[in-house]
């Protein structure tokens, strides 16, 4: 994802997909410290910040997280403080210096609860796709056993495409893991993903049509803020050369005297 304003790219209510890999790609992440520091952080500060998780996963070297906020400035906060404690504690626990965030977190936004499903479910299937090729059940960090076994996760919130699986918690949860094992089984014939690989479509996910019309927008936005920060630039250095041509007039108005 390109590093557009994080202001043009979050608003009031958006749903969010939020990745964010180790710096280096390290494994600063394997550890169960790092995951259970992690994930007390999130729970400790997302009723601060306003925010609803609906999913997550945290794998060794990267965090996959989806949720929705009440606006950008509480979801910038939010991860600010966030990454900075744990990077923090993680520097002062294994005895390093150093960046642990690997450059800026990526943080799409989506169109319907489909998309969202979706996110989720390939959220959930991240362990099945690492070279360990793990089931996500026997992954612990994940929303999955909340969402295939009803495990009790006070850091989450059921989405409304989940309520609607079934009447029951039950029915819930057996659609769920039928989903799960169907796309495992398929996989391997049409992998699913949730993004279109174009360069800045990666800021949407939703239908062709919505996302193409959210990156013109974007794009539009984009060029204004150019066209506004070169505008401010030319008249700060215009005022800037008349004020050198202000001063060298006085000067020659003094040596005349």
């Amino acid at each position: 994802m390109a590093n557009y304003p994080r202001s043009l790219l979050v608003f009031e209510g958006s749903v969010f997909h939020v990745t964010w890999q180790c710096h280096n790609k390290d494994w600063l992440l394997k550890s169960e410290f790092a995951k259970a520091l992690y994930y007390e952080l999130l729970l400790k500060y997302k009723m601060v910040y306003d925010i609803i998780i609906f999913s997550y996963c945290l794998m060794d070297n990267h965090v996959h997280m989806t949720g929705r906020c009440a606006s950008q400035k509480l979801f910038s906060d939010f991860f600010r403080v966030v990454n900075g404690c744990f990077s923090r504690s993680i520097n002062k626990h294994f005895c390093r210096r150093g960046q642990v965030v690997m450059d800026r977190f990526k943080s799409p936004t989506m169109e319907t609860d489909d998309d969202l499903m979706s996110v989720i479910i390939y959220n959930d299937l991240n362990p099945k796709r690492t070279t360990n090729n793990i089931h996500p059940k026997n992954h612990k960090w994940s929303s999955y056993h909340h969402y295939a076994f009803g495990q009790e996760d006070p850091l989450l919130t059921d989405p409304e495409f989940y309520i609607g699986l079934g009447n029951t918690a039950h029915d819930r949860q057996n659609k769920y893991r039928l989903m799960i094992e169907e796309i495992i089984a398929n996989d391997h014939r049409t992998p699913i993903c949730p993004y279109r690989k174009d360069d800045g479509y990666i800021c949407f996910i939703g239908n062709p049509l919505w996302v193409q019309t959210c990156h013109e927008r974007l794009m539009k936005k984009v060029r204004l803020r150019r066209k506004e920060w070169q505008d401010r630039h030319r008249q700060f250095f215009e005022l800037g050369k008349n004020k050198i041509g202000n001063n060298v007039v006085t000067v020659s108005a003094t040596v005349s005297i």
